[in-house]
């Protein structure tokens, strides 16, 4: 049997008698003290499950920022090739209109061509009309000559724009010298009329006789039709020979 008297004893009985060792140990550490290696081991396993979740969580989210942020630059791509094609397609609109309105340009261009050269073939009859006898059409050179003698230092261009009048006849009311001043246009607008007033008046002013201003055209503005009606042109009206055919 073992005897002990001293701490020695007893140590060197603990070291010989495991079993000693381990209820003494469960006596003193008690069952909860036991426990904790077991259960500090579950928890620590607990806890890398729940930072392994947690790792996948952030692998997730980093993987969702990263879509995201390749969406965000897709997306101001898509934006940026979309702001390209409205300056594109604006520019397109504008050279587009561009091309109508040359077209629509040309297109009243010709049609006035053809306006003026319609009246200029019927100078002879035109008098007629407005109660007068033809007596000849003015040429350019005519009223070049009219200009020069009346204002010799008249500004060139003002020269040229009334030598370049659609058509002057002058015409014979009975005994008196009339002048029957046209413009030509398909569709007469203020221009129109500021023309051929000008012309009007200054052939009144060069040669003391009456000048009757008048607009030849298929339709006139609204302003146009004003003046008509007030008397202070007149309107020598024009078939519409372009109007589609049905």
């Amino acid at each position: 049997m073992t005897t002990i008297n001293s701490q020695d004893d007893f140590l060197r009985a603990l070291r010989e008698n495991p079993e000693w060792k381990e209820a003494v140990r469960a006596l003193i550490l008690g069952e909860e003290l036991l426990q904790l290696p077991t259960r500090f081991n579950a928890f620590a396993d607990e806890q890398r499950q729940v930072n392994k979740r947690v790792e996948t969580r952030l692998d997730r989210m980093e993987g969702d920022i990263t879509d995201l942020k390749a969406g965000q630059a897709r997306l101001e791509s898509g934006q940026q090739e979309l702001r390209t094609g409205q300056v594109e397609l604006r520019a397109g609109q504008r050279r587009i209109e561009t091309r109508m309105d040359r077209q629509e340009f040309d297109n009243s261009t010709l049609k006035d061509f053809y306006m003026s050269n319609l009246v200029q073939k019927t100078a002879e009859a035109l008098p007629k009309d407005f109660g007068f006898e033809h007596v000849r059409t003015l040429t350019a050179t005519d009223l070049d000559l009219i200009v020069r003698a009346n204002l010799p230092n008249l500004p060139i261009n003002e020269v040229r724009s009334f030598r370049r009048a659609d058509l002057i006849i002058e015409a014979r009311d009975e005994s008196e010298t009339v002048y029957v001043v046209v413009e030509a246009s398909y569709t007469a607008d203020l221009r129109d009329t500021d023309r051929v007033l000008r012309n009007a008046r200054m052939l009144t002013e060069f040669t003391g006789h009456r000048a009757i201003p008048v607009v030849a055209s298929v339709r006139n503005v609204n302003e146009v039709s004003e003046l008509i009606d007030s008397g202070v042109v007149h309107w020598y009206e024009q078939e519409d020979r372009l109007a589609p055919r049905e």
